[in-house]
């Protein structure tokens, strides 16, 4: 019976062309949102392999200049250019510290509208001030960049939904119905086995699409197995948790207009407003404290410690008599060592301003993060990102890196500094290098996916009981 079933559904599906008009829209969306994607991406590489130039340029340039410098000669280059000067490569030669794409982050733009993916750390830059955001669009940030994981989370369930919402609704109103409840057959298992075509069909179509659209942009298919087959999984389950809904809706046997109106009203909560009121609520009961104040805080605490830069450098040799080989007046780096112990009382001054900020900003990421289970898409965008790569919990650990990275970078110049030594031209292929590193954020994909599955194993057993509650009114009327 199920094949009969399943043969007699496609011969109309076929008749009405739904599967080729489905297949040329959905293939047409995948193309131009993995090219816009991966356009996007090889912007942000571009970007970073630019920055890598210039600082190899630059680096190859101070290396002739020292040399020079070395063999007696007299090159043009002033004492702020230096390279001979630890202060001026620490400033001039910042490394940078940049955040490769994923093998996948054309597949979901995620949090990269909003962060940077390169910065240079330098000698005298505030480790604690480094700004991650960059300017944006604003209605770009608004709607989400078309991307694949916007085309399936956004798009995607509506093109499910305008090929389910009347399964049931235009057999009855069409009279075949009565027909059809004739036979030796559960109108329940009728409607689930033609579901399940639709959902098969429907899926084969995506993954088609999705398969297709990579290999166009030229993604090594065998290279990111895993990723993919992850992928492709997670649309699935989220394709079968949207036709589970149309089963719920077809189940209470109302008319076509009547499923249309609901299904659109479901879809309307749980992708897009839900996952506002989600967020929203989790911004007022974990506030930011304003960032506006803190950067005053910072300024009136460097300001104050500045005026005693002289009185805290000689307290700082005091507590460190090893670095005190020379009295301030000889070491020709005097003015930057005042500058770095003044730093550090800043640095303490204003901690207590910065764990708020942070263990606020944490918090309130936290709370977002653990109600995303309340919504269906904001579980499949967080999976989304989770595989791109371009998830906020991907960014944070990037700023983390990139100030531990910015301490490094700092003490690898200031011992040497208090030693008032010189810059040699081998030392630039000794300089710390920043490599970030994706292992230390924690995948979510797994608890996203077994969320999904249960609303859609929850929404079957809510389908069983809208059938036995209202099957009679749907058989009889």
């Amino acid at each position: 019976m199920h094949k009969h079933n399943f043969k007699f559904e496609w011969m109309q599906l076929q008749r009405d062309r739904w599967v080729v008009i489905l297949m040329v829209i959905f293939l047409t969306l995948c193309f131009f949102a993995a090219s816009n994607g991966k356009k996007k991406v090889n912007i942000r590489q571009s970007e970073i392999a630019t920055s890598q130039s210039i600082v190899e340029e630059y680096d190859s340039n101070s290396k002739k200049i020292i040399d020079s410098l070395n063999a007696g000669l007299n090159p043009d280059v002033s004492p702020w250019t230096n390279p001979q000067r630890l202060s001026v490569v620490g400033n001039k030669g910042a490394r940078v510290a940049a955040m490769p794409a994923a093998r996948l982050a054309f597949v979901a733009t995620g949090q990269s509208d909003l962060f940077t993916h390169a910065v240079k750390p330098t000698l005298t830059g505030d480790s604690y001030m480094l700004s991650f955001t960059e300017m944006s669009n604003p209605v770009q940030l608004l709607f989400g960049s078309f991307d694949l994981a916007f085309l399936c989370i956004y798009l995607l369930p509506l093109l499910v939904l305008g090929f389910s919402y009347n399964v049931l609704s235009s057999e009855k109103e069409l009279g075949s119905l009565r027909l059809m409840l004739a036979q030796p057959v559960s109108m329940y298992n009728w409607l689930l086995n033609k579901l399940a075509l639709r959902f098969m069909i429907m899926t084969a179509i995506v993954w088609v699409s999705i398969l297709a659209a990579m290999l166009v942009n030229g993604v090594q298919l065998i290279n990111e197995m895993g990723g993919i087959v992850q992928l492709l999984l997670l649309v699935a389950v989220y394709i079968m948790f949207w036709f589970v809904v149309a089963l719920i809706v077809n189940a209470f046997g109302k008319s076509s207009g009547m499923n249309a109106v609901v299904i659109i009203s479901v879809w309307v909560g749980l992708v897009l407003l839900l996952p506002a009121i989600l967020s929203q609520t989790g911004s007022s009961i974990y506030p930011i404290p304003s960032r506006i104040n803190m950067i005053n805080e910072m300024r009136a605490a460097q300001a104050e410690t500045t005026a005693k830069a002289d009185t805290i450098l000689q307290n700082f040799y005091r507590d460190h008599p090893e670095l005190a080989q020379t009295t301030a007046d000889e070491n020709s780096y005097s003015y930057y060592l005042k500058f770095f112990t003044s730093q550090d009382v800043i640095k303490e001054e204003v901690s207590p301003v910065l764990d708020e900020y942070s263990s606020k900003l944490k918090a309130q990421q936290g709370f977002v993060s653990s109600l995303r289970f309340l919504s269906p898409s904001l579980m499949v965008q967080n999976a989304f990102n989770d595989l791109a790569g371009t998830s906020s919990q991907h960014y944070e650990s990037y700023r983390e890196q990139v100030v531990r990275y910015t301490e490094e970078w700092r003490n690898y110049f200031l011992p040497r500094m208090f030693r008032d030594e010189k810059m040699k031209a081998s030392d630039f292929d000794s300089l710390p290098g920043f490599v970030y590193s994706y292992e230390e954020v924690k995948s979510q994909y797994g608890s996203d996916l077994l969320g999904l599955l249960l609303y859609t194993g929850l929404g079957l057993v809510c389908s069983v009981w809208v059938y036995r509650r209202y099957a009679k009114e749907v058989l009889f009327s």
